[in-house]
């Protein structure tokens, strides 16, 4: 393409490159899924969810198999770290704020292999971040085929950081508002169609090839009427004061495992370990949790069960996460708001019995932690609305997204992803 068309229609070209971007993020993540599934059937010679195989899998397999994929996954990026010394960064987050736009290719790879080892063998991480790094770096280098502008370049990682997140997720809509409240803190007007296109051109990849549809089902919910409105409220207070206390796990568990003298292989085989332990009684234990959010969404559990898993997850979480595994915590978060929703729900039914339904105070709960935690109402109002298509479920899921991320600021929560200084100083 002649670098004369970039200088008369830069817009066109953005366009145009933003697509590419689309198709190549969505085939990105499509290629990780399959890697996945076909590592997971090979060690275990079984399809189906990580908690399907742990429930088939004898006590001591599961619990291994974390140990051994954290020791796997951690002699990967320690090698890794040794060869790519010097190289290119492989944050999509500091290359879209502050930097170039441009992502080490074999950083990401590295990276994306020991998450790999990680994800494959249960441990309790979500697979989104490597999915999401490798669709930027799709677009950091679709931006080294013509010649661009510092801001294009920008433009076309953040472009493959939608195109990921709608391809995972498959939801385009909160696949913008991702890159625009989350990664950039702010919206560019200007750079909205790119976006947009980026998203809805991963989106139709990923339902032509494989057909599209919510990733989350909801039991039947009734229409909510002015009581119902007024308790989703009330279920939001919880789960936005319970914001800043996840994020503090987290810390503490980073925290914890930098003080143990320990080579990096063998951290991340003792988060495994933590997580085998866990998944030793609860399956549910292996992997970030979506299959308990299903059933959670579907059917009323009983409480103590709940929070057993919620507290055994923010553990298996904190220490696969602390141990320096690769990989994102955004749906081990979307299992916290799940399971503190529906023991806020059950709480308030005591109070009123029937006052809400136990799959619409999950849902809910799911919009109002993910507000708090990433402080980022209008992303968890609308990746709800896309991840159950629950859309008469809208007021109340945008009310308390609202007063949960409001609450969760008041009581010193910060944003999940916010590191300006960091990334200022770099």
């Amino acid at each position: 393409m002649p670098s004369s068309l970039l200088k008369r229609h830069p817009a066109v070209l953005n366009l145009l490159l933003a697509a590419c971007c689309g198709v190549l993020g969505a085939l990105l993540v499509l290629c990780f899924q399959g890697v996945l599934h076909a590592i997971e059937n090979l060690l275990s010679g079984q399809s189906g969810s990580l908690v399907g195989i742990a429930r088939q899998l004898p006590p001591w397999q599961r619990a291994l198999a974390p140990v051994l994929g954290g020791l796997l996954a951690g002699v990967v990026l320690e090698q890794g770290r040794h060869l790519l010394r010097g190289s290119a960064s492989g944050d999509y987050l500091e290359a879209v704020r502050v930097g170039d736009g441009r992502l080490g290719l074999r950083r990401t790879l590295v990276n994306s292999l020991s998450s790999l080892c990680t994800v494959a063998s249960g441990g309790s991480i979500g697979r989104e971040g490597a999915m999401v790094a490798l669709s930027a770096q799709g677009g950091s280098l679709l931006s080294r085929l013509v010649p661009m502008t510092l801001p294009s370049r920008r433009l076309l990682a953040a472009c493959g950081i939608a195109a990921g997140w709608a391809a995972a997720y498959h939801a385009p809509l909160s696949a913008v508002v991702f890159v625009a409240e989350v990664v950039w803190r702010r919206l560019d007007w200007r750079a909205l169609p790119a976006l947009l296109l980026a998203a809805l051109t991963a989106s139709l990849t990923v339902d032509h090839l494989f057909g599209l549809a919510p990733l989350y089902r909801t039991a039947p919910l009734p229409a909510p009427d002015h009581l119902a409105l007024f308790g989703y409220c009330l279920l939001a207070l919880p789960l936005g004061a319970g914001s800043p206390l996840f994020l503090k796990s987290m810390e503490l568990g980073r925290a914890a495992f930098a003080r143990l003298p320990l080579r990096l292989p063998l951290r991340m085989a003792l988060g495994g370990a933590v997580v085998g332990a866990l998944a030793w009684f609860w399956p549910q234990m292996w992997g970030n949790g979506y299959s308990t959010v299903s059933w959670l969404l579907q059917a009323e559990s009983a409480w103590q069960l709940v929070l057993v898993l919620l507290l055994c997850k923010l553990c298996a979480t904190a220490a696969t996460s602390g141990s320096g595994a690769v990989g994102g915590i955004f749906t081990p978060m979307l299992f916290a708001g799940a399971a503190g929703g529906a023991l806020a729900g059950q709480l308030l039914n005591l109070v009123l019995p029937g006052w809400l339904p136990a799959g619409g105070a999950v849902l809910v709960g799911m919009a109002a932690f993910l507000a708090a935690t990433a402080q980022a109402p209008l992303l968890a109002v609308l990746m709800m609305m896309e991840l159950t298509a629950a859309w008469h479920m809208l007021l109340p899921v945008t009310l308390a997204a609202l007063v949960a991320a409001r609450l969760g600021r008041r009581l010193g929560g910060r944003a999940l992803y916010q590191d300006e200084g960091g990334l200022r100083r770099r």
